[in-house]
């Protein structure tokens, strides 16, 4: 029986949404999948079943739940849009979207360059070491991408010592070594989600992925990031609205479920 507190003053429908918010953000119940039927739901958080669907009320209301007449209750796979003719930052694309960006540090470390990754950053023969960052993307907590970055180590020799954690990998690029990123050419892919990469993902292993390849570039067309990226094809999307004489760029957080669309819109011509 999950843990509420009938004395706290808070009502026993908000803890239990705040419990099942907690096991959707942790990763117990998965974009898709069906949570626990009322009545066993009831049992768990010892309440009633009024209580119940006021909280599921209350979740589907907020877009984590949408319920299927006859099949159950489902937690809501949403999509995040991105917007690719731009150079941009996951962070501050997912700030925009209302969301709080995160990263967590798989490998940081300095490595000498495979021959098809030297030959791409065009490094220099007599120096073939990379700062090499991997990293799990989150939004509001949830996975969404894994990012393998490569970057020259000639180019900033101390870019180690950077928490990316915390720190935005452009951020010190920038601050640091003045490396301003001036055009990228980005590749997609469809493939499937590897076991390992399920496990860090928190999602489904063979579900349908993103594979991204990035390379960036300074304004004199020197070579300083490549990135290989397996994103979550449960939870992203990406797209380009094309109009006589313009571009229109779009960024939102869709839900698949509704049709219901949040939505930042850019123009350029």
């Amino acid at each position: 029986m999950a843990p509420l507190n009938e004395s706290s003053g808070i009502p026993l429908y908000v803890q239990v949404v705040e419990e099942l918010n907690k096991k959707i953000q942790e990763g117990e119940y998965l974009p898709g999948d069906r949570i626990p039927p009322e009545a066993q739901l009831c049992e768990y958080f010892g309440v009633s079943r009024i209580t119940i669907r006021r909280a599921i009320r209350k979740l589907v209301e907020e877009n984590a739940l949408y319920t299927k007449q006859g099949k159950g209750t489902f937690v809501n796979p949403i999509k995040i849009k991105r917007r690719l003719p731009k150079l941009y930052s996951f962070s501050e694309d997912m700030r925009e979207l209302g969301l709080t960006p995160s990263s967590r540090v798989l490998e940081q470390e300095a490595r000498e360059a495979d021959d098809e990754t030297a030959e791409i950053l065009k490094l220099p023969k007599t120096d073939r070491l990379v700062n090499l960052i991997s990293r799990v993307r989150m939004a509001d907590k949830m996975p969404i991408l894994i990012e393998r970055s490569c970057i020259p180590h000639y180019l900033c020799p101390d870019l180690l010592k950077d928490n990316f954690e915390t720190r935005s990998l452009y951020g010190a690029m920038a601050e640091e070594y003045r490396l301003e990123l001036y055009r990228a050419e980005e590749t997609y892919e469809v493939r499937l989600v590897t076991a390992a990469e399920a496990r860090e993902l928190g999602c489904k292993r063979n579900q349908p992925a993103f594979a991204i390849q990035r390379l960036a570039f300074r304004k004199d067309g020197t070579p300083v990031e490549l990135t290989r990226a397996v994103g979550r094809g449960d939870i992203l999307r990406f797209s380009v609205q094309l109009i006589t004489h313009e571009v229109r760029f779009s960024r939102s957080v869709f839900n698949i479920e509704s049709g219901d669309t949040g939505e930042n819109d850019e123009t350029d011509t």
